[in-house]
């Protein structure tokens, strides 16, 4: 199942680009519709610069690999628009993303998901998982250029849900959003901006870090944004098929690895819900649903589905 890229120098936003790609394909079928959605020449708008359907760094997509018989991963599509610049760079809650051209990862995948998958209870792992495969691809990139860590406690960690954190402050951030093609299927976006080389003096805020702050030495920007972007596809292709085949076979292996994974377990946090209460507490566990367990002052557990959440100082016990 051939997949498509699309490279720019500038764009409005990666998200915004495959969604308005995915209207204007006039395919109702999410998997036909992601395999070819770069191939149609109708005008999306909002960019400028080099565009692609080929291979970056060395993708290989299903349709060009020579293995023979296709692995169920393989027969996943999964389209990608890359961009060095983003004037509408956002996350999550319309907050702006800082870039700056050589500086960041901007990147977007689509991936055909079963409407049958995002109504059923583990749908919530759909974006964890792309955190824990942002964060193994990372480690696989550095370790093929034996990138090192600059400090003894650098690591990587992921912050609930799906944020990647490196010694407590924000080095990538992951939106995903959704795109309804017909009555069985959608296209999943995964919006991903990671801050590769901005200094430190450009860092928008004091929470926020960059890789070569952490890590050295680094490959070249476009070296390491190609490796990025294709490993990361490999890594969410293999997660997402497994994922979406076999869900309860593969939850106890993705909560093992997030508790493992994850900066946000154990410390004192603030979630702002959905409705804009708060709520302080300890973050107690990931459950089966990939929802977080929050411990309240009063000793009632209380489950997140949706939230931003954020780590407190720790100053006592936890007050509403």
């Amino acid at each position: 199942m051939a997949s498509t890229v699309k490279m720019l120098d500038t764009v409005d936003s990666t998200n915004s680009l495959i969604a308005r790609a995915v209207a204007a394909s006039g395919l109702s079928d999410a998997v036909n519709c992601v395999a070819h959605l770069f191939e149609s020449p109708e005008d999306i708008g909002e960019g400028e610069g080099t565009d692609t359907d080929r291979s970056v760094a060395g993708i290989q997509t299903p349709a060009s690999s020579d293995h023979g018989s296709e692995s169920s991963s393989e027969r996943l599509p999964i389209s990608i628009a890359v961009s060095d610049v983003q004037t509408k760079c956002r996350g999550r809650q319309g907050r702006t993303w800082f870039n700056s051209p050589g500086e960041s990862l901007l990147s977007s995948w689509a991936v055909p998901v079963r409407i049958d998958v995002l109504d059923s209870r583990h749908s919530g792992w759909l974006t964890t998982i792309c955190g824990i495969a942002l964060i193994d691809a990372i480690g696989e990139v550095m370790t093929r250029h034996d990138v090192r860590a600059l400090k003894p406690d650098a690591q990587l960690e992921l912050k609930w849900p799906n944020d990647v954190f490196c010694q407590g402050r924000k080095l990538a951030g992951i939106l995903c959003e959704m795109v309804p093609t017909d009555e069985s299927s959608a296209v999943l976006i995964i919006g991903i901006g990671m801050n590769l080389f901005v200094p430190q003096e450009n860092l928008p805020i004091d929470m926020s870090t960059s890789l070569q702050l952490q890590f050295g030495p680094l490959p070249p920007y476009a070296e390491l944004r190609d490796e990025l972007v294709c490993v990361t596809t490999q890594h969410l292709r293999r997660e997402l098929s497994a994922f979406m085949k076999h869900p309860d076979d593969v939850i106890p292996d993705l909560r093992d690895r997030v508790e493992r994974l994850s900066w946000t377990l154990g410390k004192q946090v603030r979630a702002h819900l959905a409705d804009d209460r708060s709520l302080i507490g300890r973050a107690l566990s990931i459950n089966d649903d990939a929802s977080l367990t929050i411990l309240r002052h009063d000793g009632c557990r209380q489950k997140v589905t949706v939230a931003d959440v954020g780590v407190l100082p720790e100053i006592g016990d936890a007050v509403e």
